[in-house]
């Protein structure tokens, strides 16, 4: 097939895919907003059961998390920029949550799932993107790692390297990795992989998208000693006088 005739496909693709979403995600958010008012009902019912509540705001953080992605996701699709107001994430708390939420399942396999991250200024990306793209890349890598002894998972937040330049997030394991005559198309959707990898075509479009809207970057690295290194670079958080630099490193806006 030649260039031009995979870029038609690709576009005509995505035309199919934006318009599926589109409607998808009408029909989810409705159902979406009925359940977190009714939890936030059962919140306020039930707030003497401690326990209970707790479970019902992991419960609210995770929908009210399923629809600040929804609605990313259908600008990532359709390739418009973000224009949503935020507060600039600080990357490890989010991933924090992230190793919070898998790590159960990744236990449950058997395998190991290891954060390794430095403390680094704000990132300019919404902490539910940050989140989101991650969850992602390790829910791929636990899928690499099925049946697979002395399995790992490593999220690497690298040392800030200098002023301006992107923050580098690495999620690496030792599976399999992406055969080579995959990895030209890993970041086109539909892309799919019989002998392990089943669902990366679209997950890793989706995450490469959200990415580029807001001027971030993803790609694949074989991860040496085998296994894949995916790498997110996350564009840094401008400071102003208003919002000075120690803001941006964590501390509150004075």
């Amino acid at each position: 097939m030649s260039a031009a005739d995979r870029q038609a496909r690709l576009s005509h693709q995505l035309t199919l895919l934006g318009r599926f979403t589109a409607g998808f995600l009408h029909e989810f958010n409705n159902p979406l907003a009925i359940l977190m008012s009714r939890i936030e009902v059962l919140l306020e019912e039930r707030k003497q059961d401690a326990d209970l509540c707790a479970d019902l705001e992991q419960m609210l953080k995770e929908t009210r998390y399923m629809g600040n992605i929804a609605g990313t996701l259908l600008r990532a699709l359709r390739r418009e920029p973000g224009e949503e107001t935020f507060t600039p994430c600080i990357p490890v708390e989010a991933l924090q949550e992230v190793i919070a939420s898998l790590g159960p399942s990744a236990e449950k396999q058997g395998v190991r799932l290891v954060l390794e991250a430095a403390e680094i200024p704000r990132v300019n990306l919404p902490s539910h993107v940050v989140s989101e793209i991650t969850r992602s890349l390790v829910t791929n890598a636990l899928q690499a790692l099925q049946s697979q002894p002395d399995g790992a998972v490593w999220v690497r937040l690298e040392p800030y390297r200098q002023p301006g330049s992107k923050a580098v997030l690495r999620v690496e394991d030792n599976g399999p990795g992406v055969p080579e005559k995959l990895r030209e198309h890993l970041f086109e959707p539909f892309v799919s992989n019989s002998a392990g990898r089943e669902r990366l075509g679209l997950g890793l479009f989706l995450a490469a998208s959200l990415m580029n809207t807001y001027d971030g970057a993803l790609r694949y690295e074989p991860r040496e000693g085998g296994g894949s290194s995916f790498v997110v670079e996350m564009p840094p958080a401008r400071f102003t006088k208003s919002q000075p630099y120690h803001w941006f490193i964590g501390g509150g806006a004075q």
